[in-house]
């Protein structure tokens, strides 16, 4: 119990946190996820929380399957660094802003203005797999709610559809 209070301490005094997962729960067909406090997304599919390629950006992930394919759903942490270059092998990418250069369009959630781009993704083993994820961003009180319609191109799927991302963006509300 002591060294707990120490650590909470020593990560209070330097400015980190640590965000916790939120409850998945599922009724009917219809999953609800916390991304954050007062931040929810609610799809029609399966849910399940992943550990984060990356624990500066995001603590954890939610992994979202649908008819429409799959989706990683996350809140970015403050301070989180952009990721440089092409991610790959399961690290989808972190984006606090959108990339330099990546052509955008503005779409409508419940929460507010998301911004959407296309980012390449690739999977490398003995040979390299290139994928066109599909990325969301929607500011939220101060934080960045990032969404992504992942591929797979080493099991064949390269591209996602656009149309998909915005109908699960839809799926987002306020807690």
């Amino acid at each position: 119990m002591r060294w707990t209070a120490v650590v909470l301490a020593a990560l209070a005094l330097a400015g980190c946190t640590h965000t916790v997962p939120q409850p998945v729960t599922t009724t009917g067909g219809e999953v609800v996820v916390g991304l954050a406090d007062a931040i929810r997304l609610s799809v029609l599919g399966t849910a399940t929380t992943i550990d984060s390629p990356d624990p500066t950006c995001a603590g954890s992930l939610y992994r979202l399957h649908t008819s429409s394919g799959e989706f990683q759903a996350f809140v970015l942490r403050q301070g989180c660094t952009a990721t440089d270059g092409t991610p790959e092998n399961g690290n989808h990418g972190f984006y606090p802003s959108v990339p330099a250069g990546a052509r955008t369009d503005q779409v409508s959630t419940p929460l507010g203005p998301a911004t959407v781009f296309s980012n390449q993704y690739s999977e490398c083993t003995t040979s390299c797999y290139m994928g066109t994820d599909e990325v969301a961003l929607v500011p939220v009180a101060g934080r960045v709610v990032q969404i992504v319609a992942v591929t797979t191109p080493a099991s064949g799927t390269t591209q996602r559809d656009r149309a998909a991302l915005v109908a699960v963006l839809q799926g987002l509300r306020r807690a």
